[in-house]
């Protein structure tokens, strides 16, 4: 008598796993450190950037993170990327767009004519955007993504910068392919390649296919 009860708890137990997880049953951890400054690998270089740009950049970053995610990951209603970002978005305006005239004062500051900063600034934020694009880590990217918007949710106002700092090495974590952690299934060893975030793989806001790729794994 005691069989069938223990097989309807364990049951039990990975249906509510299932529902937490929402694509995983038992999702990969993409915690990280909180971030040292603007680090390397976590975003477009920016040459000579003060410690109030590179914190700009940071909040910019994490916005544009979590608006692809917004944009790719409806597939999985449950995940509610878009409308946490929608959120975000109503919750921490003025932080945003501090962030946003901060960067775009330092790419004036940086360039020649305000015309050429303005270019800069495009190029940036186009790169930005790109940088968070995938097909090969989806599920593992919009997991991350609405784990890290969920925790933004209850980010009192004026600390989005705070936020964006702890949890941005998170978001890009989702962006290495990874399963199922309740149902490994061995695997070859393979490695992965992603785009570079370096100034000389990109011309004119469009990516250098011959440019060398960052290999994980």
């Amino acid at each position: 008598m005691l069989k069938p009860a223990l097989t309807t708890i364990t049951v039990a137990s990975m249906m509510a796993t299932s529902a937490s997880a929402q694509i995983f049953w038992l999702a990969p951890d993409f915690s990280g450190p909180p971030l040292a400054g603007y680090e390397a690998g976590m975003g477009v270089p920016l040459p000579g950037a003060t410690p109030a740009e590179q914190n700009a950049a940071i909040i910019w970053n994490m916005r544009s993170g979590l608006n692809v995610a917004a944009l790719q990951c409806g597939f999985e209603p449950t995940l509610r990327t878009l409308e946490n970002y929608n959120a975000l978005l109503a919750n921490h305006s003025a932080e945003m767009a501090s962030a946003f005239n901060t960067l775009a004062s330092y790419f004036k500051r940086t360039n020649k004519t305000p015309k050429l900063g303005q270019n800069a600034f495009d190029g940036f934020g186009t790169k930005t955007y790109s940088g968070f694009s995938t097909v090969r880590a989806q599920y593992a990217f919009c997991t991350s993504a609405s784990r890290v918007s969920r925790i933004g949710l209850f980010t009192p106002r004026g600390s989005f910068g705070t936020f964006a700092t702890e949890h941005l090495r998170e978001l890009r974590n989702g962006l290495i392919p990874a399963g199922d952690q309740q149902f490994r299934i061995p695997r070859p060893n393979f490695q992965v390649q992603i785009k570079r975030l370096d100034e000389r793989c990109w011309k004119k806001n469009r990516y250098i296919d011959k440019c060398g790729l960052e290999t994980l794994g």
